[in-house]
C-alpha cells in the first residue's frame, strides 16, 4: 500500500486530498491500482481529527507516515496531563448502529474462513467495492435479519457493517448485490469443500455418518426463464406457486457438507444416489452410513446401496410395517428409554435378518409412545370428519341429491380420503327402499384395531451389522438433524420464497442461505462448547440490543471530539460473548475508568 496525493484547482486556489491505495494483480496478470479509503483534506488539522483518520486505516502504523507525508508536527509532549473542560450541553449520541448480533455473525464468517476464501475467489473482478465483502454482508443479513437484495441495501446503513468490514458505504449499489450473487454461485462445490474441510479442522467432525432429506421452497412469479421452477409436490401447501427442490446432507452435529438445487417436480426417490455419488466424488469413498427416510427407501435404490457395498440406515413404508402386525403384537419389546416414572416411551423388537444381493440386512421394529399419541389425535381427527362427511352424503342420498350409483359411491370413497390409516375402515352399501336409495355405511372394528395396534410403530432397515438395536435406534433419530436444518432454512432464515427469476440467481439464494445455516451451526457449537445452552437464533436475540454510536462533545477551547463507541454489555451479554472467545474490539469500547487515566489534548 502506498498514499496516493491527488490535487484540485478550483477558483484559482489548489487544493490537496490523500487516498491510501494498493497494489494488486489480476487473473490476466496485468496489475491494477486498487483505492482502499479515501482520506480527503488533512491540512490543519486537530489531534482529535487525527484520531478518527487513524480509525479509518487498516493499520493504525500508517499513521505516523501519513503525517509525515502532510508534514504535519504533533504538539510536544509535556509528561504532564493536560485537563479540558467538557460543555455537558454538546455532549450527544448520534447516529445509532445495529452492532451486537452483527459482529458475532461477523465473526463466524471469519472464523470459518470464508472471508479468505472469498477474497481468493473473486479477488480478480475489477469492482469499486470488493465483490468478497458483498458476499459477506449478504451471509450476514441471511442470518440476522433476512431480507431481499433491495431489502439489503436500504437495511445496511442501519448497521455497523461498513465500520466492521471497512468500506465506503456510499460506492455500494443495489447492482453490487445482484452481481455478488451471480459471481459466488458458479463456486459452489469449492465453498462447500472448505466448509467441510473446516468442520474437520475446527471441530474434529468425523462425518461417518451422512444424514439426507429433501424438501422445497417456491418462487414468486411465473419463472417462464428458470428451468428448475416446476410444480411438484409442495411441503410448505403452495401448490399454487412453482417450487424448487433441495436435498441436503449434514452429519451428527448438522453441520451441512453439500447439497442440491432440484426441478420442483423431481421426486424423492431419483435425488439419492446422484447425491450420495456426487460426495463421494468430493470427499472420496469411505465407510459411511447413510441415514435417510421412508420417501426415498424404494428397493431400486436399496439393492443399489446393497450392489455397490455402502451402508444404509431407512425407515420402511407404512405397507411393510402392516405385514409384521402379529409381531407387534405378540412382542417381546425390549425398552430403551423411560420417563421419570419408568414408563417405556421407546421399545424395539429385533426381527430375523434377510440376506438379499449376498448382503445380510437387519430389520429392527420400533415403537414410539410419543409418536403413537401423535398418530391417534391424528387418526382421531381424520376418523372424525370421514364420519361427518359421510353423514352429510347419507342425507343428500336421502334427499335424492344425488341417485347415480358410480357417482354416490365414488363421493363415498373421496369423504373417507387417501390416507392409510383409515384403509379398510369404511365400506359402503346402496340399498333401494320405499322412498328411495339410501346409503349404508359399516365401519371394521377389526381394521380399526389394526390401526390402533401399529400407531406408533415404524420399521428400519440396516446393512449395519457392528450396532446394537438401541444404538441403531438412536443413530435413525439423529436424522431430525436435517429437518432441523429445513426448519431453520425456512423459518429463522427465509430461504422462502424466491424472487429471483435467473437460475443462477435463484440457486446463489439457496446457497448463501445454506451458508447462513452453517454461520448459525458454528455460533451454536462453539458457544456449547463453553457449557451454553442458547440456541443460535436466541443468542443473537440477546446481543442484538449491542449498539453501536457516535459519542461526541465540545471543549472549552472550541474543539468537537468524536468516538465511536459501542454499548456496554451486561453480564449476560458478556458471558455470551466470552463463551465464544468473540470480545467486542478494544476501540469500540468506552474506556476503563478504573485505569490510570490518559491525556486529552
Amino acid at each position: 500500500m502506498f498514499l496516493r496525493r491527488l490535487q484540485q484547482t478550483r477558483n484559482g486556489r489548489t487544493y490537496t486530498y490523500f487516498a491510501l491505495v494498493e497494489t494488486t494483480r489480476t487473473a490476466s496478470g496485468n496489475v491494477r491500482q486498487r483505492t482502499v479509503c479515501y482520506l480527503g483534506r488533512l491540512d490543519n488539522l486537530q489531534p482529535p481529527d487525527w484520531l478518527r483518520i487513524a480509525q479509518r486505516l487498516p493499520d493504525p502504523a500508517w499513521l505516523p507516515r501519513l503525517q509525515q507525508e502532510v508534514g504535519y508536527v504533533p504538539p510536544p509532549d509535556t509528561g504532564a496531563i493536560a485537563t479540558v473542560e467538557v460543555l455537558p450541553r454538546s455532549i450527544s449520541w448520534t447516529n445509532p448502529r445495529r452492532f451486537g448480533d452483527i459482529y458475532v455473525a461477523l465473526r463466524a464468517w471469519q472464523h470459518l474462513g470464508l472471508d479468505r476464501l472469498m477474497q481468493r475467489l473473486l479477488r480478480p473482478v475489477a469492482t469499486r467495492v470488493p465483490m468478497a465483502l458483498v458476499a459477506a454482508l449478504i451471509a450476514v443479513n441471511r442470518l440476522v435479519d433476512p431480507r431481499s437484495e433491495r431489502g439489503i441495501f436500504h437495511w445496511l446503513p442501519r448497521t455497523a457493517l461498513p465500520e466492521l468490514l471497512d468500506f465506503r458505504l456510499s460506492r455500494l449499489t443495489l447492482n453490487h448485490l445482484y452481481r455478488c450473487l451471480s459471481l459466488v454461485g458458479p463456486h459452489k462445490q469449492t465453498i462447500e469443500q472448505h466448509l467441510a474441510d473446516q468442520g474437520r479442522n475446527l471441530f474434529a467432525f468425523r462425518n461417518d455418518l451422512l444424514l439426507y432429506d429433501l424438501t422445497s421452497t417456491y418462487f414468486e412469479g411465473r419463472l417462464d426463464g428458470n428451468p428448475k421452477a416446476q410444480r411438484g409436490y409442495s411441503r410448505d401447501h403452495r401448490p399454487d406457486c412453482k417450487q424448487l427442490c433441495i436435498g441436503l446432507v449434514v452429519n451428527r452435529e448438522g453441520f451441512p457438507l453439500g447439497y442440491e438445487s432440484l426441478a420442483g417436480n423431481r421426486r424423492d426417490a431419483t435425488t439419492l444416489l446422484p447425491m450420495i455419488t456426487a460426495l463421494e466424488a468430493r470427499f472420496g469413498a469411505c465407510p459411511r452410513i447413510i441415514c435417510f427416510d421412508r420417501g426415498m427407501a424404494t428397493e431400486a435404490n436399496l439393492r443399489q446401496l446393497r450392489q455397490t457395498q455402502r451402508p444404509y440406515l431407512c425407515a420402511t413404508r407404512r405397507a411393510v410395517v402392516r405385514t409384521h402386525l402379529p409381531v407387534i403384537r405378540s412382542g417381546p419389546w425390549t425398552v430403551v428409554q423411560t420417563t421419570h416414572q419408568h414408563e417405556p416411551t421407546i421399545e424395539v423388537h429385533e426381527l430375523p435378518s434377510q440376506c438379499q444381493e449376498g448382503v445380510r440386512e437387519r430389520w429392527l421394529l420400533c415403537r414410539s409412545a410419543g409418536c403413537r399419541l401423535k398418530e391417534q389425535q391424528i387418526c382421531a381427527a381424520r376418523l372424525l370428519k370421514a364420519r361427518t362427511r359421510l353423514a352429510k352424503l347419507q342425507q343428500q342420498v336421502v334427499a335424492g341429491t344425488f341417485v347415480n350409483r358410480t357417482v354416490i359411491l365414488a363421493k363415498a370413497k373421496k369423504a373417507v380420503g387417501r390416507t392409510h390409516d383409515l384403509q379398510g375402515v369404511f365400506s359402503f352399501a346402496l340399498q333401494d327402499t320405499a322412498t328411495g336409495q339410501q346409503l349404508q355405511v359399516q365401519e371394521s372394528a377389526a381394521a380399526l384395531q389394526d390401526e390402533h395396534d401399529l400407531q406408533g410403530v415404524y420399521l428400519l432397515r440396516t446393512t449395519v451389522a457392528d450396532l446394537p438395536a438401541d444404538d441403531l435406534w438412536k443413530t435413525y433419530m439423529l436424522l431430525t438433524r436435517v429437518e432441523a436444518a429445513f426448519r431453520n432454512l425456512k423459518t429463522d432464515l427465509c430461504i422462502r420464497p424466491i424472487y429471483h427469476h435467473k437460475e443462477n440467481r435463484g440457486d446463489a439464494h439457496v446457497l448463501f442461505s445454506v451458508l447462513a445455516y452453517a454461520l448459525s451451526v458454528t455460533i451454536q457449537l462453539r458457544h456449547r462448547q463453553q457449557g451454553g445452552g442458547l440456541t443460535t437464533a436466541a443468542l443473537l436475540e440477546k446481543v442484538q440490543p449491542l449498539g453501536l454510536a457516535e459519542l461526541s462533545y465540545q471543549t472549552s477551547d472550541g474543539n468537537r471530539l468524536v468516538f465511536e463507541r459501542a454499548a456496554v454489555p451486561s453480564a449476560e451479554q458478556q458471558a455470551i460473548l466470552e463463551s465464544l472467545d468473540w470480545k467486542i474490539p478494544e476501540h469500540y469500547l468506552p474506556p476503563n475508568l478504573e485505569a490510570e487515566p490518559r491525556r486529552v489534548v
